[in-house]
């Protein structure tokens, strides 16, 4: 063999040795060689904020990107802390996939310490990215006495009679209105295993525009829960004590109204009745 026929092997056994290693390389990291994360599969959701620790008097900015667009699917974002709910958004992805949006702490439901979690959720449940993040310098939450918690339900929308439900592993104690936008649900004797199964009317909660409810379970976002139409079912177990279905708006109770309307109707008739008969009535 001559010296270029040697040359000539090293060459294409030096080509070959650097295209194993780039393919290599590309397979380590999740990427094709040019570099490219993940190859053709870009990351479905992820969300970031401008920060971890905050006071209560910022802005937290909150921003996000879809990997896959689907048209007509927006991105809920839902962010929940140590009273519940905080708010919840529903964001088009901009074409790119973008998406952005600010929550001030300055809020009344935000007043507290502690840890706050941001959820983000593109179509299916699966399709999901959370960060957490720390308010600090505010008011620290006390856990409420027992007088409290029967006066606070006693002064809220009651929906117990109104609502069809069914319950096994467990008792309904109350379904009443919290805030203007979702429902508590108090579980009594929960037990592992339970389920709560409640059909929801328009007349007293309306749902997000694309017809569904959010659901937490002592406060945090279930992942087991799943609804039919207007009907949730909602796995629990024995730690169980509250449920929150949270929605657009919750109809306040009509009872209260209704009895003051009835009233003035009555008094209103009773008064146009006696001027009615003064004016028939002949004089003497």
């Amino acid at each position: 063999m001559n010296v270029q026929s040697i040359v000539l092997l090293m060459a294409v056994m030096a080509v070959g040795s650097m295209g194993a290693a780039s393919q290599a390389f590309a397979d380590h990291h999740g990427g094709d060689a040019m570099g490219t994360q993940y190859g053709d599969a870009p990351i479905p959701l992820s969300i970031e904020s401008n920060g971890v620790n905050f006071d209560h008097n910022s802005t937290i900015e909150i921003t996000g990107q879809v990997g896959n667009i689907r048209d007509g699917t927006p991105v809920t974002v839902i962010v929940t802390g140590s009273t519940g709910v905080v708010t919840i958004e529903q964001l088009t992805p901009s074409s790119d996939g973008s998406f952005s949006l600010s929550v001030n702490t300055a809020s009344p439901l935000m007043k507290y310490d502690g840890e706050y979690k941001i959820k983000a959720t593109y179509g299916d449940a699966g399709i999901n990215d959370v960060i957490v993040v720390t308010l600090e310098g505010g008011l620290v939450k006390q856990a409420p006495s027992h007088s409290g918690h029967e006066e606070g339900h006693h002064e809220a929308a009651d929906f117990t009679k109104q609502l069809d439900y069914n319950i096994s592993g467990g008792m309904v104690e109350s379904i009443t209105a919290t805030g203007d936008d979702s429902l508590l649900v108090s579980i009594h004797m929960a037990d592992d295993n339970g389920e709560l199964t409640i059909t929801l009317s328009e007349d007293i909660i309306t749902p997000f525009n694309d017809g569904s409810f959010f659901v937490l379970v002592n406060g945090e976002e279930s992942d087991d829960a799943h609804q039919m139409g207007n009907q949730l079912m909602i796995p629990f177990d024995s730690t169980t004590t509250d449920i929150e279905i949270v929605g657009t708006h919750v109809v306040p109770e009509f009872g209260t109204i209704a009895m003051i309307v009835l009233a003035v109707a009555i008094v209103s008739i009773i008064a146009v009745s006696a001027k009615s008969r003064l004016s028939i009535m002949p004089r003497i």
